[in-house]
Order: C-alpha cells, then structure tokens, then sequence
C-alpha cells in the first residue's frame, strides 16, 4: 500500500466513527449551540412530520413522557449503528415512559431506500420523514449526522448529541434514566 492511500484509509475509518459530518461525538446540555435547539420557554420542542405510512405525528403529543429525537439519514452508516443501540434503550425503557422518535433526512426520491433499510433493521419506533428537511433545518442547521435531542417530560431540550461512538449510548442511557427518575 503506498504511503499516500494509509492517511486517507485512517481518516475514512475516523469519519465512519465519528459521524457522517466528520466531527466528532459530543453531548452538550441545553444551553448551547442554535436557539431553536434549546426549547427555550415552558412550551419546549414541537413539531409534526408524517410517518412511513403517511400518518402526521406531532412531538408535542408524546409531553409527559421522555423522548430522545434522533435525525438520521439512509446512507449514514454511523447513523444505522446508533439507531440499532438507541432502539435496544428504548425496547427496555419504554414501559417507563421513555420514546424513540427518528426524523429520516432523506429527500423525497429516496423514501424507498428508507422503507427498505426500516425493513432489513426492523426499527420498531416511529421512523418521521422530513423530506423537506424543514424540522432538520430548525434543530440541526448544519446537518451534522447522526444528531439526536434528548427532552424531559415538558418537551424541554436536556442535552444534545452529535455524532456517534461506539459507547454513546451509555451516555444516552445514563441521561435518561436520570430524567425517567423525576
């Protein structure tokens, strides 16, 4: 292998890793980062997208419980590791009122190879579609991949994440079992 290709090879694995933007995985708690993401006010996060089946779903219906929204995209390798962890949380916390929220970023010509992978990955949470990238713009105006926000039983934002590492959701684990035990 030439010298040139190994730098490449060790940066391809690191983004893999990462996330799909190339920064790195982070937690942040609410208070930083673009307004629209904190939930500011009593009123917190609201938004309504439709379902795989065409359904509207509006976030402010799922108030009184704990949600952790998380923005993915189809070809996003990172997004798919995570989402698999975060569906294994939310299989075992859902009957504490903990929920799963996922907002595919995909365009419109894509939703067939959105259906296929909800099928090859049997997500059992709601899989919204933003198509329009309306909702993704307002929370996560930089498209940083996978993105999730985590909201306490008021709809408020707690704490935000980007990216992906292998362990993130430990983290994700630990914040919500912390906002479950309020």
């Amino acid at each position: 292998m030439s010298e040139r290709l190994l730098p490449a090879l060790g940066l391809a694995a690191l983004l893999a890793l990462t996330g799909c933007s190339g920064a790195g995985a982070s937690a942040r708690p609410d208070g930083e980062g673009p307004e629209a993401a904190r939930g500011a006010g009593s009123a917190g996060v609201d938004f309504s997208l439709k379902d795989l089946a065409g359904k509207p779903v509006r976030l402010g219906a799922l108030r009184g419980k704990v949600v952790f929204v998380s923005f993915w995209a189809s070809w996003c390798e990172p997004c798919q590791i995570e989402l698999a962890r975060l569906q294994e949380l939310w299989k075992e916390l859902q009957g504490r009122g903990f929920e799963l929220v996922s907002v595919c970023a995909d365009p419109a010509d894509s939703e067939g190879a959105v259906r296929q992978l909800v099928h090859r990955y049997r997500y059992e949470f709601p899989v919204l579609l933003d198509q329009e990238s309306r909702v993704s713009d307002r929370f996560n105006p930089t498209m940083d991949l996978p993105f999730g926000l985590l909201l306490d039983r008021q709809g408020r934002v707690t704490a935000r994440h980007q990216g992906y590492r292998p362990g993130d959701e430990l983290t994700v684990r630990k914040e919500v079992e912390e906002l479950l035990a309020r």
